[in-house]
């Protein structure tokens, strides 16, 4: 079973004593729209929506135990040209030594020119099981913070503050 093997091998990562570093993208509307309104009594309560307003922020980020390690956020859609400079740019030079970098089959993660720089920097690379983002723990970061951003009504920046990184 291929969950089983994924689970077996990080697990003798993590008894080595090596940091387990998830990655994984998510998207943000840049709008919070209102979920509940005020009417009389007995009336619907209708909203408007800018339809012109911009668009979705697209975030990635890395998860080392609870703690992200870094989130970048972007204007523009997640490419492999993207996910390469973020890579090169932001991920390599935070990484601890020798680090588990784990992240989803998507096709702009397999890019060799990005395989070839984690592994080049002395890191191990590992893919999710197809269908398992059960076992990416920064699905639950992300989760985590739609929720908080749709109860306090922040801003994606500011939400990003109240989330918690790791600065060692």
């Amino acid at each position: 079973n291929e969950r089983r093997i994924f689970q077996e091998k990080i697990a003798t990562y993590e008894a080595a004593g090596r940091a387990i570093v998830y990655i994984d993208e998510s998207g943000f509307a840049q709008d919070a729209p209102r979920t509940h309104g005020y009417a009389p009594a007995g009336q619907r309560c209708h909203g408007t929506h800018d339809w012109h307003a911009p668009g979705r922020i697209n975030a990635i980020g890395t998860l080392i135990g609870k703690l992200l390690l870094t989130v970048s956020l972007f204007a523009l859609n997640i490419s492999a040209d993207v996910f390469h400079g973020w890579a090169r740019q932001d991920l390599l030079p935070k990484l601890p030594s020798h680090a588990v970098v784990v992240m989803d089959n998507a096709a702009f993660h397999k890019r060799q020119d990005t395989r070839d720089a984690i592994q080049n920097a002395g890191h191990t690379l590992e893919y999710l099981p197809a269908y398992s983002p059960d076992l990416n723990p920064i699905e639950h970061k992300w989760a985590q913070a739609k929720a908080l951003r749709k109860q306090q009504r922040q801003t994606v920046e500011m939400l990003l503050n109240l989330i918690h990184f790791d600065h060692s």
